[in-house]
């Protein structure tokens, strides 16, 4: 990418690495961003695919305090991104408040631009989906990717059980993509605090929305099932 090109790259992009994955710990004795996947830890993965996608003008990392160290360790010793610069942002105790200290460290920033919020426990990030999604930036203020729920869903309230209509339920993914003015403004406002999910926050506001057709090599990696299919893909031929 040429100087010229470089200048006119305005968007942000936040990988968020804070998360303690209390649900894995006890089994890895590591936090799951920093799970060595082929000789590499997690959250290098997606950061590499956001590096190469040549889309952001600057990429913040946000992670736990003691992790410092930890995550410019890895990233020293990763041949591509050991030639970037990040921003390392402390994260907090939620989601929530992570994307809160991503927000005000971008803050300062001049223009009108987007950002594109991304959770490292989701490390298949392709560059193809980064850019995908960035290119429909234009057609919305907040942007998500999901995927139809394809398995039948009840509901059990006591000993009744009550199945529900899958028909048009989806699973949300990340990235999201978000106009930054717009997302602050919607952390600013008290009302949304209880939503875990950016992209809910845009809808509640009545923000102009977009789902974009997601894929299933986004999955979040949250519990031992997960661990089993990320064991599977290390042994899987490459194409």
């Amino acid at each position: 990418m040429n100087a010229q090109n470089k200048l006119k790259r305005k968007d942000v992009a936040v990988l968020l690495l804070a998360g303690k994955g209390e649900r894995l710990y006890d089994a890895l004795k590591v936090k799951k961003q920093f799970l060595e996947f082929d000789g590499k830890a997690l959250f290098l993965y997606p950061l590499t695919s956001l590096v190469l996608s040549k889309r952001f003008s600057k990429i913040l990392l946000v992670h736990a305090e003691e992790d410092r160290k930890k995550v410019q360790d890895c990233l020293l010793k990763d041949p591509i991104l050991r030639k970037e610069k990040f921003e390392f942002i402390i994260g907090g105790k939620t989601r929530n408040e992570s994307v809160r200290n991503a927000l005000k460290a971008i803050k300062g920033k001049k223009g009108n631009f987007s950002v594109l919020i991304h959770d490292a426990a989701r490390p298949f990030l392709t560059v193809k989906q980064v850019s995908f999604i960035m290119d429909k930036t234009y057609r919305a203020e907040a942007l998500t990717y999901c995927i139809p729920l394809a398995d039948s869903l009840f509901r059990q309230d006591g000993k009744g059980i009550a199945y529900l209509d899958r028909k048009n339920l989806y699973l949300v993914q990340t990235p999201q993509v978000f106009d930054f003015d717009k997302l602050v403004e919607l952390y600013q406002n008290p009302d949304y605090e209880d939503t875990t999910d950016d992209f809910s926050k845009a809808v509640r506001a009545g923000m102009k929305t977009l789902p974009l057709p997601g894929d299933s090599s986004l999955f979040k990696i949250t519990g031992k099932d997960d661990l089993a299919l990320l064991s599977m893909l290390s042994v899987l031929p490459s194409d």
